[in-house]
Formats: C-alpha cells, structure tokens, sequence
C-alpha cells in the first residue's frame, strides 16, 4: 500500500507539468497579443518591447514556460497581464469559495443521491423507481447555465426570494447550489441505483435473505457496503469535476471564485493568471483522487489483505532466497 501511494504521488507533479505546457501551448496559438492588450491605444515600438520585455514574452516560448515552471515550484505565480499585480493575490481568496461551493453541493448530492438510488433499485420497476428515472433523464439534460438563469428568472426576479449574485449570506448560496446540484444529482441517483443492483443480484445477497436476515440489514449492511466502491470512485470523480467545472455556474451568478476569474483570464489572455488558475484546479482535481484510491483500502478489506498478501509472499521468497 505504501508503495502505490508513493507511486501516485510521484505522477503527480509528472501530470501537472503536462497539463501546464499543453495549456501554455494553446494560449501561445492564439493569434491576439498580450502585449497590445496591456498597451495604451497609442503606443510606441519603445514601448512595446519594453513591456514584452517585463513580463518576458520576448524570450523563446521553451525559456517561457521553463521559467513559469521554477517560478510557480517556489510559489510565485507570476504578474497578471491585466492588472499587472501578483497572481497569487487575485486568485488566493477565490479558492475557498469555489471548494465552498463544491463542498456544498457534493454534501447534499450525498444526502439525497444514495437514498434515492437505494429506494430505486430495491423498488426496481416500480412507479417511483419510474418516476425518479424520469426526473433523473430531464434533470441531468438541462444546461447548468440555462438553468441558473431559469432560477434567477423565477426565484429572484419574479418572486424576490433570493439574491441573483455574490456570496454574503446563505441566502446568496442556494441558487447557485442547486443550479449546480441538480444535473449532478440526477447522474449520482442513476449510477448509485445501478451498483446497488449489481450487488442486490448477487449470491451473497440471496444467501444472507436465506438465513432469515432483515432486508433492512441485507441492504445496508450488505449489499450498500459494498456498492462503495464505485460509489465512492463517483463522489470522488463529481466533486473533483464540482471544483472546475463550475465556471459558468460563478459566471452567472457572479461568484468570485477560480472559475468566474478563468473566464475573465481568458476573455483578456491574462496567461499567468489563467495559468495558475488551471494548476490549481489541476491540483484539486489529482489530490482528491489520490484520496479516493487510498480510502478503498479503508472500505473494503479486501485491498488492504491484497496489499499485505503480496508483501508476505515478499517476505516468504526473501526468507527462502536466504535459506537456499
């Protein structure tokens, strides 16, 4: 086990520095100048190359991203090409509010997915297992944006309930939550149903019915046990998706997070900070992983008796090496 954490570990900073030249390639593609961007409309060639040479764009693009690479290592993620300020003070206060925001919307998805998808797949083909499909398929076919100006349409506009932007009160959170639960929602409720059916048609479970075992025992204890797996795999997966991908969610109601700050980045080619803005997520999105893979050995024993079956036998071929 310690083993496989170390080598996951190691691929981390392997992956991160591939995610970082892919996107530095991409946004030196692009055929708009920064430089022209952070000029005045009048300008001087003085000038230009005076501010190219500032921010460093008059180097070779290998030097560029060699150089953003041992900065960002020693904290420093460069200057803003908009407001020409550090990156890091612009985008360091943002970060909790977008994990708020995901952190949020994963908890209630837990609440009420598992539940749901439970009910559904003992209640396979009943009305309600019919009904929650249904709202599952509209649900999670809905647009994230279209659907929060739907909300800010019904709910703050039409009936004055809530705030259509910022965060400074609960009230301020509950639309975009929900504009950003719901579609989550409806893929959990479908997928926690289908690894709860693949456990409930299993032996074990008919043996455990057999012995006279309530039903409310074989499926929690039982049979959700061990539909954690993929269940857990899934959590992992949408709150790591959550963090990033709810750039438009923040857009449309104004949040001041990582992804309402990578929208304004790339609309003004601010590379550095549209940089540090995706590393970051990167690295939210690799570390909850990580997390995920290590806590199988927490849930299911059978890793855990995988990883110290395979060190024993190890041991056994060393001690018999030694022997002979």
């Amino acid at each position: 086990m310690i083993k496989y954490t170390i080598n996951r570990i190691i691929m981390v900073p392997i992956l991160l520095l591939l995610v970082a030249f892919f996107i530095f390639i991409l946004l030196n593609l692009s055929e708009s100048d920064p430089v022209v961007l952070m000029l005045p409309s009048e300008y001087t060639q003085a000038d230009y190359d005076a501010m190219e040479a500032k921010f460093g764009l008059d180097k070779p693009m290998p030097v560029q991203y060699f150089n953003w690479v041992v900065n960002f290592v020693q904290g420093d993620m460069g200057t803003s090409f908009k407001t020409q300020g550090p990156v890091a003070d612009d985008v360091g206060f943002r970060i909790p509010i977008s994990l708020k925001l995901a952190f949020i919307t994963t908890l209630i998805m837990v609440i009420l997915g598992i539940p749901l998808g439970v009910m559904c797949a003992v209640k396979q083909y009943t009305a309600f297992d019919s009904i929650v499909n249904v709202l599952a398929k509209f649900l999670g076919s809905i647009p994230g944006f279209w659907l929060g100006l739907i909300l800010i349409m019904t709910f703050s506009v039409n009936l004055g309930w809530f705030p259509t932007y910022g965060t400074g009160t609960l009230r301020h959170w509950v639309l975009p939550v929900f504009t950003l639960l719901l579609p989550f929602l409806a893929n959990y409720v479908r997928q926690v149903r289908s690894a709860m059916l693949d456990c409930i048609r299993q032996d074990y479970i008919r043996t455990a019915r057999s012995k006279g075992a309530k039903e409310g025992y074989v499926i929690f204890r039982e049979a959700l046990k061990n539909a954690l797996l993929p269940i857990i795999t899934l959590t992992g997966g949408i709150f790591a998706t959550m963090i990033g991908g709810a750039v438009l969610v923040e857009k449309v109601f104004a949040i001041p997070g990582v992804g309402f700050k990578i929208v304004e980045a790339i609309n003004s080619r601010d590379m550095p900070t549209l940089l540090a803005c995706t590393m970051i997520l990167a690295i939210f999105t690799i570390m909850v992983q990580l997390i995920v893979d290590l806590s199988y050995a927490l849930v299911d024993p059978r890793i855990r008796s995988s990883f110290a079956g395979k060190k024993k036998r190890k041991e056994t071929k060393k001690l018999k090496e030694e022997v002979a």
